[in-house]
């Protein structure tokens, strides 16, 4: 009986969670997103459904829908006490491969069997009394359902329950004679239990022992020498029980489902990455679910934020300044300008972000978002030289810039940073027009932090923001990237009056 995939909608859709982590991932500081949600997950093995962006909005919206699911805290309940339940399974099988003792083993088994039996039919039958509203979900529900009530299943969890049932009937005698243990069948008529009349007759000497708060431990799994001793003693005594065990233990070796451990990963991915957000939404900060389109390039995005900043403690407690992002009709690219520490990277990133975590059919940063869903993303950072590197860095950017351009295609999303800042204005000028040019016929959506602020002239689908500073001290960034045109100033003036650098404060220093 199979388990359809909750994230996929099939299970032949669901293949690998997701291959290498995409080129683009530490430009936009999404892999610090992954590893965050990795963590609140409890599993670095949700980390790889970060690298599987989706292509089809119908597919996005099925996503979103389950996210929204798990908003109910009854839904969130049912969910966690399942996935903590299979992490429950995987930590007590890791310590029962390490067990040296088969009978304890083979007993143990069966805790951990009737344990998971009873947390998959839970599954079914708690989501099914949550109302869950989500195609994902109510598909899980109704797998797990058919997979509860399917002949293996039952099998699995009545052969594991009878025989924990036999166990519980098994009676022998431990006879202790100096410092000899030996084992005898359990003696019905009492003629050597002397238990009853030594408590008897110490009974008026019992006093009320302090009532102790209860604890909850772990099954140990260890057993000492004698206790080892005494067991393989009651196996003798039992031949034909221990060997069923030890049968059942061998047939079921392999009893957690491929299907119900997949499912598990995919609920630990959404429960981790709505843990991740769960900060990030107590500080007051906005998230929504994006309106996508794999046809249209229009963009609205309001009160965005680079939410891997956000999600740092420090990000939180200090103020994380939103800014909105549009692209109407035919506008393609945004120019990014203005003094250096104003935010333009990061908003740079925050774009990025968008793209794909709207692709991931999760949350995005924001207020209201909708974007466009691309085929690609593509990313040129700034890259330290390598020391005694062939190709000087204007090379490097040449060629990668090539490589973006050749691979891109119409659908495809690109984002560059702070380009050509190795070379000459008048050079960088002329470069970055051929790479808008390029852009341009492509008619790829693009963000492009670049001093050349005269980009933004040069073609009508492309336009102009600008990172702004305070009204009353223009060395004072405000983290705001507004949509206007670029005045071409970098501000560096106001700097230098603040540190007492310009020549006429120089000049008087001098004086004095």
């Amino acid at each position: 009986m199979s388990v359809r995939s909750i994230l996929f909608g099939s299970v032949e859709d669901a293949g690998d969670p997701g291959g290498a982590e995409p080129e683009y991932f530490r430009d936009l500081n999404l892999d610090q997103v992954a590893g965050a949600v990795a963590e609140a997950a409890g599993s670095p093995d949700v980390a790889p459904y970060f690298h599987r962006p989706l292509h089809d909005p119908a597919q996005v919206v099925h996503r979103q829908r389950i996210f929204r699911d798990l908003e109910d805290p009854a839904v969130l309940a049912v969910a966690e006490r399942f996935t903590a339940s299979m992490a429950r399974t995987r930590t007590r099988l890791d310590a029962l491969a390490r067990r040296k003792h088969p009978p304890q083993a083979d007993r143990w088994f069966l805790e951990i069997v009737l344990d998971h039996t009873a947390a998959v039919e839970g599954l079914g039958e708690g989501l099914d009394a949550a109302g869950v509203a989500s195609p994902g979900l109510r598909t899980l529900r109704d797998d797990i359902a058919a997979l509860a009530s399917s002949a293996p299943f039952n099998e699995l969890r009545e052969g594991a329950a009878r025989l924990r049932d036999r166990l519980g009937e098994v009676r022998y005698d431990l006879l202790l004679r100096g410092d000899q243990v030996s084992v005898a069948a359990h003696d019905e008529d009492g003629r050597f239990d002397y238990a009853e009349r030594v408590l008897a007759r110490f009974e008026r000497f019992r006093q009320q022992p302090p009532r102790a708060a209860p604890v909850d431990r772990a099954p140990v799994y260890g057993l000492d020498a004698v206790e080892a001793g005494v067991l393989d003693l009651v196996v003798e005594l039992f031949p034909r029980l221990f060997a069923d065990l030890a049968a059942f233990r061998e047939t079921h070796r392999d009893f957690v489902s491929a299907d119900v451990v997949r499912a598990d990963r995919e609920l630990r991915f959404c429960l981790g990455y709505a843990s991740f957000l769960a900060p990030v939404r107590e500080a007051g900060l906005p998230t929504c679910y994006p309106a996508v389109s794999s046809t249209g390039k229009e963009l609205l995005a309001l009160d965005v934020y680079d939410l891997a900043l956000a999600a740092r403690p420090a990000g939180r407690a200090g103020r994380v300044v939103t800014n909105d992002l549009r692209l109407d009709g035919d506008e393609r690219v945004l120019v990014v300008s203005g003094p250096n520490q104003g935010g333009k990277t990061t908003l740079a990133r925050t774009f990025g972000q968008l793209h794909h975590l709207a692709a991931l059919g999760c949350p995005v940063p924001g207020r209201e978002v909708r974007i466009h869903l691309p085929d690609r993303i593509f990313t040129h950072f700034g890259r330290r030289e390598a020391v005694g590197g062939l190709a000087s860095k204007l090379e490097e950017e040449l060629l990668r810039l090539r490589e973006i351009l050749e691979r891109a295609t119409p659908r495809s999303v690109i984002v560059l940073n702070e380009t050509f800042s190795s070379t000459t204005f008048g050079d960088a000028r002329l470069l970055s027009e051929s790479v808008l040019d390029a852009i341009v016929r492509l008619d790829a959506p693009c963000l492009w932090v670049s001093f050349v602020h005269e980009l933004s002239l040069l073609s009508p689908t492309a336009v102009s923001m600008v990172s702004t500073v305070a009204d009353d001290d223009r060395t004072t960034r405000t983290y705001k990237v507004v949509r206007r045109a670029a005045d071409g100033r970098a501000h560096a003036l106001a700097l230098a009056e603040r540190h007492g650098l310009t020549g006429a404060q120089i000049t008087e220093r001098m004086r004095a």
